[in-house]
């Protein structure tokens, strides 16, 4: 358990070292380049049916749509009598958020010249691929360590498309660079780390109270 929990650290500084570069380089503008490239290539796809569909998953992502989700999310956890596993996604979803928040008013990075929806605020990081990668992400921390049974891969490939779909979206739309949804999927993975860490603690603890999983 020890030697995880330190490859568990390692891993955390690590990706706190990817973020460091990742945002020193997105500041010197030394990855534009590569933003106006990928965007040039996914633009290509663009047509109706892609668009409303894309649409709808950005649309979840949003601070409604994850509003909702999250209060849903929350009303099965209860049903459950779950309610100790649902802290999990409030924190790590709204500490998300929060962290976002700061980064992009200390960042203040504007949002690509070329995005085709109305989108206000600054651009680094993605607020929709953090908070959609934080719920989606603790939702499937929680199924691979707590469901069995027939409904545990679908659930897991379920969450996993939704977070590469909305951070495919925010591009898609020109909402965002490439640079900003990367940078909130590694913010996301570092905070699922963290949690993951205190749920071993916790759902280790259960076990050995004689606790079941759901």
């Amino acid at each position: 358990m020890m030697k995880r929990q330190k490859g568990e650290y390692y891993f955390i500084g690590i990706l706190l070292i990817l973020f460091i570069l990742l945002t020193l380089f997105v500041v010197l503008g030394k990855l534009d380049f590569i933003d106006e490239a990928f965007f040039n290539n996914i633009i290509k796809l663009k047509g109706n049916t892609i668009t409303k569909f894309l649409y709808l998953i950005t649309s979840l992502a949003s601070t409604i749509g994850i509003t909702i989700l999250v209060i849903l999310t929350g009303v099965i956890f209860i049903r459950k009598k779950a309610f100790s596993d649902f802290k999990y996604v409030v924190v790590n979803v709204f500490s998300g958020v929060f962290l976002m928040q700061i980064l992009k008013h200390i960042i203040k990075r504007v949002r690509p010249s070329w995005k085709w929806i109305i989108q206000g605020g600054f651009s680094y990081p993605s607020g929709h691929t953090i908070s959609a990668f934080l719920l989606y992400g603790t939702l499937m921390l929680l199924v691979y360590k707590k469901v069995n049974g027939k409904l545990r891969i679908p659930l897991l490939i379920c969450f996993s498309l939704m977070i590469v779909l909305t951070g495919f979206s925010r591009i898609y739309f020109g909402a965002h660079y490439l640079t900003d949804v990367l940078a909130s999927l590694i913010l996301g993975l570092i905070i699922l780390t963290i949690s993951n860490i205190f749920m071993n603690k916790e759902f280790n603890n259960d076990k050995n109270k004689g606790n079941k999983a759901i």
